[in-house]
């Protein structure tokens, strides 16, 4: 069975908004964690994206042919499932929408295989897998920023225990936290 595997990048305030990168993100870039996110992305089988980070990714990754920053070929080639409601079509190679009925057909890819789909971005997906008890591991990467303001990772209230069970110092005061969902008896 395919496990999900979420992938954040966040402030220590938990900001993940795009907009704020330049004060969250980028002054805390090293070859480490440039490697980490490389090997986190190209050992996975199947991407799953919501359709902001698709409509984001798109364009930028779809016009490399020559493994740009170690991760393009992957990317482009690789397996892609894009959540949304609204696309009829997926203009990126390899990639299959999945409608409202996501839930059940992801159960269904997570049955289908081995492996592990990656799902990086798409905070809106967050919730409702991590409820729906789909996501296998979270794996934060807490950059050492308070922003103050900016989207949120868990902009509202999420029914959900996590158990550490990984972290890993990077260079620049950098974390990698990787937290199991608790299940809890009923």
């Amino acid at each position: 069975m395919r496990k999900l595997i979420v992938t954040e990048w966040v402030s220590l305030d938990g900001i993940f908004d795009t907009n704020y990168m330049p004060q969250w993100w980028m002054p805390f870039d090293s070859a480490e964690r440039q490697k980490y996110i490389q090997d986190t992305i190209n050992n996975c089988e199947i991407m799953l994206y919501g359709r902001t980070t698709y409509e984001m990714l798109y364009p930028y990754w779809s016009s490399f042919s020559h493994n740009e920053q170690g991760v393009a070929d992957r990317l482009n080639q690789g397996k892609k499932y894009v959540v949304s409601s609204t696309l009829q079509n997926s203009p990126w190679n390899n990639t299959e929408v999945l409608g409202n009925n996501f839930i059940e057909a992801l159960s269904e890819i997570k049955k289908s295989g081995d492996g592990y789909i990656l799902l990086q971005g798409s905070s809106s997906l967050l919730k409702p897998l991590l409820e729906a008890g789909l996501v296998d591991e979270l794996k934060l990467l807490v950059n050492p920023a308070i922003v103050g303001e900016g989207k949120k990772l868990f902009s509202e209230q999420v029914n959900c225990e996590l158990e550490l069970v990984n972290s890993q110092a990077f260079e620049k005061n950098v974390l990698q936290l990787t937290y199991k969902p608790v299940v809890k008896a009923k």
